[in-house]
């Protein structure tokens, strides 16, 4: 690229925002704001490397150093509307007319480059200091595309590592899940069990009284249906006791985090269960005893 080249080719990238701003719609709030993002960054590099590489060798000439002072004018009203567009809303009326004063002030400045700036600056420099310049301006925008690429390859490993360290996370519950869930399950499995020996030894207890009942049953039969009622009541009520010990049990799996956590709610499980098993067996001997009782009376109660 010539130095020619250079100047009236301009900001191209810039030109290329201006127009996709002007495209969007007020509702159209986070498209604005990435797209204005870069036309900041595009003029303000355009103006950093003039500042940089080109005025301070058109200062030495006097053909030039005259034009320096109103490019850098223009620079400064540059910034100065750029800083003021990235304060105003971007959904509201100031910023669409912000904006084209920002383009008739760049528009201006790349008119006056090609017309004032040029002419002058193939008179004053030769054609190795010319050059000079746009190797260092193409250095200084190469240099800010690889700050770019490896800014976007840091972003990019951070968003590997977070994801990594998610999938990690994840692994790590699943296997805390299963080492709660297996446990847990034997929990069940043992209050299950409880709960069915619970029953073999409650039928077995009751056996007794219930043949007691129903041998007395012929003689009186208001005292064994009255009889076999309050037992069946009473068989509800252990049955109801013994699912609620256990769902709560269940629920409480989910909280559970320590080893002594799992011993105690597995020993009051068990505990609940032999507790349910006393009270209907003693709920079930007394029903027998009363009704052998009210049988030997010939069926009256005390």
């Amino acid at each position: 690229m010539t130095i020619t080249q250079m100047i009236q080719a301009g900001p191209a990238r810039a030109v290329e925002l201006f127009g996709k701003l002007a495209e969007t719609g007020d509702g159209a709030v986070k498209t604005r704001e990435r797209l204005f993002a870069e036309l900041k960054e595009e003029l303000e590099l355009h103006a950093r490397l003039e500042e940089q590489h080109l005025f301070p060798v058109l200062r030495k000439h006097k053909e030039t150093k005259d034009l320096v002072t109103d490019a850098v004018n223009d620079n400064r009203q540059a910034r100065a509307l750029l800083a003021e567009l990235e304060r105003l809303p971007k959904d509201g009326d100031d910023f669409p007319k912000k904006l084209a004063e920002l383009k008739r002030v760049f528009q201006q400045h790349v008119r006056d480059e090609r017309k004032e700036l040029l002419p002058a600056v193939r008179k004053a420099l030769s054609d190795e200091e010319a050059q000079a310049i746009v190797d260092k301006v193409e250095a200084g925008r190469a240099e800010v595309e690889e700050a770019k690429r490896d800014e976007a390859e840091q972003r990019r490993a951070e968003a590997r590592r977070v994801r990594e360290a998610a999938e990690a996370v994840e692994q790590r519950a699943r296997q805390t899940a299963e080492a709660v869930t297996r446990p847990a399950r034997a929990v069940v499995e043992t209050g299950t069990r409880a709960a069915a020996n619970t029953a073999d030894a409650v039928t077995r207890t009751a056996q007794p009284a219930l043949e007691r009942v129903e041998a007395f049953g012929a003689a009186a039969p208001s005292v064994a249906a009255r009889t076999v009622n309050e037992a069946s009541v009473a068989w509800a009520q252990w049955a109801n006791r013994t699912t609620l010990a256990t769902a709560d049990a269940a629920l409480e799996f989910a909280r559970m985090n320590t080893p002594l956590h799992l011993a105690q709610l597995q020993g009051r499980v068990v505990g609940e269960a032999v507790r349910a098993w006393f009270d209907v067996s003693a709920r079930l001997t007394q029903l027998s005893l009363r009704a052998s009782e009210e049988m030997m009376r010939g069926g009256r109660r005390p």
